[in-house]
């Protein structure tokens, strides 16, 4: 078949491998995060999505990350190429937003460019289901199989656009609707004007939250709101000294309590009313409770390995399963598209709920945080504290060492082969190798070791009785690894 000027064959560059980790492909850009790259990896994406019986219609979208527009449009010219009628967003946007997007046009899959909270180095690849959950491992493994079968066809955009394959979309309607059909509305509109302080840390969170609480008569401040694809110096990743900023306005301005979303904005951190930091592992848990308690609904729970053992305990105390999964929002998400599960996270702010995406949304548990206050009529510590005497008090932290992969992974398989029998004066009970490596310390907590699946990072988490015991847990572990 002959080609026409703007449909061309590109001869693959460097042929390295790529491969899917905890939650897409990322690399640093200019680097392994290149054209040739992207090019092969979306040609195998449009050959393993023709395999499958999945409509031949893919939503693309980007994050505001250094050229991620450009990223898409390459990626979009790829699938046009392959011909593939392509959705592109004509604007940057939240994951969950793409997510939905996919599901309300009937979408094979979405393509997602963002590196989520990555630093600005990185650049990144996620691919979600045409039910708007994470693509099935199964997928990305045949995506991987597809690699350099064939050179990479692209169809320029305006030719593309002439042939009816190439149409620019807008979520923002689309996605606040599905907001609004889950969060419910009534309770915010009726009770007493909240304020809340937002950080969006510079990424595609934006100023979505103020707008949609602005609708029912609630005051935000946004930090950070607008695009700065150096996010500032700082990785998009909302973590306790990234957000200090957020602390400070929630303590400064009495504010009811501070949201914060990552790059992408399918991640959620939280300050309460005493500018306390609540990460996932307090989150879940209070979402969990909620629903239970005052929602009066059913359905199991979920967590990651990293997650807290409060979900076991609430799930315990309703007579439901707790399912446990390694680390990755991915394995969670068969559950929810199953409708099994009433909430499920991961340790770093990823949260998903029945009846909405089998999707985390970073936006979407903030709101939600807000209607359980508005309902309740209590401070988010009041909340906490409740949630804490009835099942118990857990505080946790995490630490990141910065090691290449190979010095992180051989640490890790040292502490497999030969794990201490205690850890700061604290007795190990256990150990689960489910993923890295997970030393169980009876009622006192847990601590965890295992290399990041999308940085050269070694993590170590912990979740213990109180901050001073995860503290010493935290330095024995790193001393210990040292040694």
């Amino acid at each position: 078949m002959k080609k026409t000027p703007s449909e061309t064959n590109h001869k693959v560059a460097g042929g390295q491998p790529l491969h899917f980790g905890t939650d897409g492909w990322r690399g640093v850009i200019a680097d392994t995060f290149t054209f040739a790259n992207l090019e092969r990896m979306a040609q195998a994406t449009a050959r393993a999505l023709g395999a499958t019986r999945a409509p031949r219609r893919v939503v693309i979208g980007h994050d505001r990350r250094f050229m991620a527009a450009t990223h898409a449009d390459r990626v979009a010219q790829v699938l046009a190429g392959n011909q593939f009628t392509v959705l592109r967003t004509d604007s940057d946007l939240p994951t969950p937003a793409l997510s939905s997007l996919v599901v309300d046009h009937n979408a094979g899959c979405g393509l997602m460019l963002t590196a989520s909270h990555n630093p600005a180095s990185f650049g990144g690849y996620k691919i979600k289901s045409a039910l708007g959950g994470s693509a099935s491992p199964g997928f990305t493994r045949l995506i991987e199989s597809h690699l350099d079968r064939e050179q990479p066809i692209r169809l320029a955009a305006a030719e593309a656009r002439k042939r009816g394959l190439w149409h620019d979309v807008d979520f923002a309607a689309g996605y606040a609707a599905r907001l609004r059909r889950t969060v419910d509305g009534d309770i915010l509109r009726d009770a007493p004007r909240l304020k809340i302080i937002v950080d969006s840390m510079h990424g595609c969170g934006g100023h979505l939250i103020a707008g949609f609480l602005d609708d029912y008569g609630h005051e935000v401040v946004t930090l950070r709101g607008d695009r700065d694809v150096l996010f500032g110096g700082a990785g998009p990743e909302p973590i306790p000294e990234r957000l200090t900023g957020l602390r400070e306005a929630v303590l400064t301005e009495k504010a009811d309590m501070g949201i914060a979303t990552d790059g992408d904005a399918d991640r959620v951190a939280a300050v309460d009313d005493t500018g306390r930091f609540l990460s996932a592992l307090q989150i879940t848990p209070l979402l969990a409770h909620d629903r239970l308690q005052r929602c009066k609904q059913r359905g199991d729970l979920a967590r990651t390995c990293a997650n807290t053992v409060l979900l076991d305990r609430i799930a315990a105390a309703h007579g439901l399963d707790c399912h446990v999964f390694p680390i990755g929002f991915k394995h969670l998400v068969p559950l929810l598209e199953q409708g099994r599960l009433l909430i499920g996270g991961e340790e770093s702010g990823g949260i998903g709920i029945a009846g909405y995406l089998p999707e985390r949304d970073g936006i979407l548990i903030g709101l939600l945080m807000v209607e359980m206050m508005a309902a309740r009529k209590l401070p988010l510590s009041a909340l906490l504290s409740e949630v804490w005497r009835t099942y118990g008090e857990f505080h946790y932290r995490r630490k990141d060492l910065h090691l290449p992969p190979r010095r992180g992974q051989a640490l890790v398989e040292r502490l497999q082969g030969d794990p201490p029998s205690q850890l700061a004066s604290v007795q190990v009970t256990g150990v689960d190798n489910l993923d890295g490596v997970k030393l169980l310390l009876g009622e006192t907590g847990w601590i965890m070791v295992r290399p990041s699946g999308t940085e050269p990072v070694l993590r170590l988490y912990c979740e213990a009785r109180s901050p001073g015991i995860v503290d010493a847990l935290l330095v024995a572990m790193a001393q210990h690894l040292e040694t």
